[in-house]
This record gives structure tokens, sequence and C-alpha cells, in this order.
């Protein structure tokens, strides 16, 4: 092993090792990860594995269940803990970087392939939800897998690969539906339509037929239990999740979230902060290129090579694809980032490995600053528990001193409080409050969202935690 690729391999799995801790010490925060991790815990609870549930009882139509089932399924291995249901996100990141990983070994050297999944883990967005309760990392993980397959297969490495392809898209549409087939089927598009007549010809060696119908054995089953279970699914996830989201930025018929509602184009923006430090060095990189005469003509015959080209409409085609769109979020941008990754170790070992040497202190600087800063909000979080939507702390200081005493959540409550609380909880009304507050006979708390504080009379009640959202009293 060269000194380059054990110093870049240390580097790998000090990241990896520092997200790890994110997983173990970061309470889960509303809305998005403490909702994702009660869907999974309810279906291990309840062992439905068809319909996830958004709440208990309450049928959740946002997202096929893929992510939820490996969740689920490491809540049944480890039981009830912060880590559980984020562990499976960071596995199958580091399957994504293996894919990253085993293609560029294959075509070019290894220390381009450990560059490359160290540029790729230290991004700001790869970071952020390669140890979070969300169901990206497993779209991401399908789309790189078909991509991967892909340019595998055209470049003559046939032996399994041409069916990982449709396992990959068929993986990715049971977990976010049919973007997985727009981002695969999309890249590949655009790719063959520079150069039609040439690589057309490529997509014989695809088995299509075998493939497509392993890929529908791999999707749809799911997808027509689940309608029959709950009459409905299909007509709101396909038309509402995959089509209003995307081509009404005013949509409202969003069950479970809310609107994102942006100007067109925000997300090349989303794309420079997910990619960060990393897309800014890109950008700088291109332009220093483009200005110059000499540079600019090397970049035009690197870009008409059949992989780089492909790589580099991978990096961008998704927001390409999401440019028009105004109902966007910064994680859909994520499934572009291997590509990113892969054409900056490229550009950073050309000419095999002559500039490398050059560039060590600024791979150090980018790869760690994501990391670092994280560990410092880490610290700061742990410090100032009511800095961050969660209300772990909350639930932990009621549970230190009630006795067992009754909790009520006034109007409203959290998706994290339901997961630290682990039972279902049913918010009760002002008038209901009122006449707990007139026939309790011993000790009772309250949790009552910041919002709602000048709904409630406060005689009676003693205020005992303050998160960032709630409010914990104690009534006598």
């Amino acid at each position: 092993m060269s000194k380059q690729v054990r110093n870049l391999t240390i580097l790998f799995w000090t990241i990896i090792l520092s997200r790890f801790i994110f997983t173990v010490f970061l309470p889960l925060t509303d809305t998005t990860e403490a909702r994702y991790a009660n869907t999974a815990l309810i279906m291990a609870k309840i062992n439905d594995w068809i319909t996830p549930y958004y709440d208990y009882h309450v049928p959740f139509w946002g997202k096929p269940p893929l992510a939820f089932w490996f969740q689920a399924l490491s809540y049944k291995i480890f039981g009830i803990a912060d880590f559980v249901p984020r562990f499976p996100s960071l596995l199958i990141t580091l399957a994504t970087a293996w894919l990253i990983y085993k293609l560029l070994i294959t075509f070019y050297n290894k220390t381009t392939a450990m560059l490359a999944i160290v540029i790729y883990s230290s991004m700001s967005l790869v970071y952020a939800l390669s140890g979070a309760v969300i169901t990206d990392p497993y779209l991401t993980f399908g789309t790189t897998l078909s991509l991967v397959s892909f340019l595998m297969v055209i470049n003559n490495h046939k032996k399994y690969w041409n069916y990982l392809f449709f396992i990959g898209t068929g993986l990715g549409i049971l977990t976010k539906g049919p973007l997985a087939l727009a981002i695969v089927g999309g890249v590949i598009t655009l790719w063959i339509l520079l150069s039609f007549k040439k690589r057309i010809a490529m997509l014989k060696s695809f088995p299509w037929i075998r493939g497509i119908i392993l890929m529908l054995l791999i999707s749809v089953p799911w997808y027509l239990i689940a309608e029959h279970k709950t009459p409905g699914f299909l007509y709101y996830f396909i038309v509402g999740e995959n089509l209003s989201r995307f081509i009404d930025t005013g949509w409202h018929g969003d069950k479970y979230g809310y609107v994102h509602k942006h100007f067109r184009g925000v997300i090349w923006i989303m794309w420079l902060v997910a990619s960060l430090p990393w897309g800014v060095s890109a950008l700088v990189i291109g332009y220093r290129n483009i200005i110059n005469k000499v540079k600019r003509s090397a970049l035009i015959q690197e870009l008409k090579k059949d992989n780089i080209s492909f790589f580099v409409i991978w990096m961008l085609f998704l927001m390409l694809f999401f440019t028009l769109g105004g109902n966007v979020i910064w994680t859909y941008v994520l499934p572009s980032l291997p590509g990113l990754a892969i054409v900056l170790a490229l550009y950073l070992n050309r000419e095999n490995g002559k500039y490398l040497e050059n560039y060590k202190k600024f791979i150090r600087i980018n790869s760690f600053f994501i990391p670092v800063v994280s560990l410092i909000a880490l610290f700061y979080i742990l410090y100032n528990p009511s800095s961050v939507k969660t209300e772990k702390f909350l639930i932990a200081k009621y549970k230190s001193i009630s006795n067992h005493a009754p909790i009520y959540f006034l109007i409203r409550k959290s998706f994290s409080a339901t997961y630290y609380m682990d039972r279902e909880l049913n918010p009760i009304s002002l008038k209901k409050l009122k006449k707990i507050e007139q026939e309790a006979k011993s000790n009772y708390f309250v949790v009552v969202n910041k919002d709602d504080l000048s709904k409630i009379k406060n005689e009676g009640l003693k205020k005992i935690f303050t998160s960032d959202k709630y409010v914990l009293y104690e009534g006598k």
C-alpha cells in the first residue's frame, strides 16, 4: 500500500468514526428524524412490514418502506437507542462509498478511488445524512448502484453488473418511487444524446426484458399490496408526492410535511451548500480551467471521453432536473454527489498522481472542515440542550422527577416527544386541561408548545423545563 493510499484510508475511516459519534450522542430531532424513527419503531413493535405508520393508527403514504425496513430491523437487533435507526444510514452510505471505490479502482487506480470516497464522505450533506434517520441515503445507494453498473457494463465488465443495474433501480423505486427511474434514466439519456449513434449501440449489452422483469419483481409487489391494504395510497403517492410536489410550488396536498416554496433555480444554491466545501472548490478549479486557453482546450478534450462526460452529467443532472421546481429541499441533490466526488478525485489525481502531492494540505483541510464544525456543534448542543429541536431532554426531565405521575400535551405534540415517551400520545384540549386542574388529587405534568403559552393561565402550574419549542409544567 502506498503512503498516499494509506493516508487517504486513515482519513476516510476517521471521517466515518467521527460521524458514528454523532449517531450515538446527538438526540433525535424534529421533525424528519423523529418522525421517521417513530415510523420504524412502530413497524418493529406491531410487526406490520407492509404499511409504515406516521403515528399510531395513521398510515404513512409519503414514502415506500425500504428505509423503514432497515431501521425497523435495526430496532429488532439492537433495541431502542438514538443510534439504532441511524446506523443503517451509515452502513448504506458506506455501501455507496464502496461502489464509488469499486468503479474507480476498476478503471483508474486505488489512490483515485480512495480520494473519491474521502471527498464524498466529507461533503456536508453526505456527512449529515450518513447518520440520520432519513430515506435519501437509500435512494442514493440505489441510483449509484445502477449508474456504476451501467458504466461497468458498457466498459465490458458484464459479470453480474448487467443485472445489478436493474436491481439498483428496483431498490430506488422501493425507496422513493419513480424518482429513481427519473434520475437513472435521465443521466443515461442525456449522456447518450450527446453522442447518439455511438452510445445508443452500447445499450445492446443489457438483458432488457429479463432485467425489467427483475426490477418490477423487486419494486411493484409492495405497491400493489399497500394499495390493497390502504386504498388511496397509489393516487396520493404517484400524483401528489411525485407530480404535484414538483410541478406546483404551492402544493398543499401534503399530508405529512409542509410546502417548501422557493424561487426557481434555488436547487443550484442548495447543491453548493450540500457539497461544501468541495463544491466551492470545484467551482474555483473549473473557473481557472475555463479562463486559461490551454487548460480550456485540455478540458474540452477530457469531456469528450465517454466515462468523463458520464461523470459530469451524473454530477449535474439533478440540478438541471429540479431547476424549474420551487418545492424542493437540499436533500434532493444527494444522488448527484457521487458524480462530483468522482470528477474532483480524477482532477486532483490526474497524470498518475503528479499533482496530488501539491494538494495534500488542501485535501486535509477540506476533508476535516465539516467533521470539525459538526463536532463543535455537537458539544454546543450537549451543553445547551434547548438549542436543538428535540424533546429528549424535556422527557428525560419529566421521567426523572415524575414518579409515574401523568403527563399531558396541550393541543399538539412533537414527534420526538412521542419517540422518547415510547408510547402513543393524544394531545388534550384547553377545556380538558382545565378539567384536569379542577379534579386533580395529585401532581401531574403538562407540556405546552411555546406558541400556545398565551392560551394557559399559569396559576397552579410550575415551570420545570424549557426546550427549543416546548415548556414542561408541573401542576398540583
